[in-house]
Order: structure tokens, then sequence, then C-alpha cells
């Protein structure tokens, strides 16, 4: 009796034993399943980082281009309307009005005026 209660005892460790044998096994497939989940998620990572580089480089690079293209249809635009012309008229015509200013002041109108008068009574002594 006490020898089987001692085969029993010892078979009893031996399936302990032997389940603990299979735990640390599931234990280390499982860490090795990790470690293998992590290595590609790091690399999953890595190849997301790169894309985003790529495609920010290329989002920056299309916008710098509509920006030259748009730059330039606006010159067309602005060509093909005339506003070049029409902004050098109105530079002109300003120096224009200037240049009126500074010959018909008040002084140089009367002065204008009053000669324009006495040829007036002139001519008309002159008729008489």
């Amino acid at each position: 009796m006490l020898t089987d209660l001692l085969q029993n005892i010892y078979g009893r460790i031996a399936q302990l034993g032997k389940a603990i044998q299979e735990l640390k096994n599931s234990l280390d497939a499982l860490n090795k399943n990790i470690e293998q989940k992590i290595t590609n998620l790091s690399g999953k990572l890595h190849e997301f980082s790169t894309e985003i580089n790529i495609t920010q480089t290329k989002h920056i690079d299309a916008v710098k281009e509509i920006g030259a293209v748009t730059t330039k249809e606006l010159v067309k635009i602005q060509e093909g309307l005339g506003l070049d012309a029409i902004t050098n008229l109105i530079n002109k015509l300003e120096d224009i009005v200037k240049i009126s200013e500074s010959v018909l002041n008040q002084d140089t109108v009367n002065l204008l005026l009053s000669e324009a008068i006495d040829s007036a009574k002139i001519l008309k002594k002159s008729v008489e």
C-alpha cells in the first residue's frame, strides 16, 4: 500500500513535470510568435514611414508644380487682358494730370484769361 502510494505520488510528479514541460514549450512558442509579430509590425511601421515620406514629397512637388503653372497662366491672362497696358496708360495719364496741374495753376489761368480779355478788347477797338 505504501508502495502504491509512492508510485501514485511519483506518477503525479511525473505528470506535473510533463505538464510543466508542455507549458514551457507553449510559452516558448508564444514568445516566438510574439517576437515574430513584433518584427512584422516593426517592418510594417518602417514601410509606412517610408511611404509617408515619399507621399509627402510627392504632394509638395505637386503643389509647387501647380503654383508654377498657375503663375504662368495668370501672367498670360494678365497680358491677354492688357492689364499691363492699362497700368501704363494710368501711369501716363497721372503724369499728364501732374503736368496739367503745374501748367494750369491759378496764376497761369488768370494770366491767360487776362491776355485773352485784353486781346478781345484790342480786337473790338480795332473793329470799331
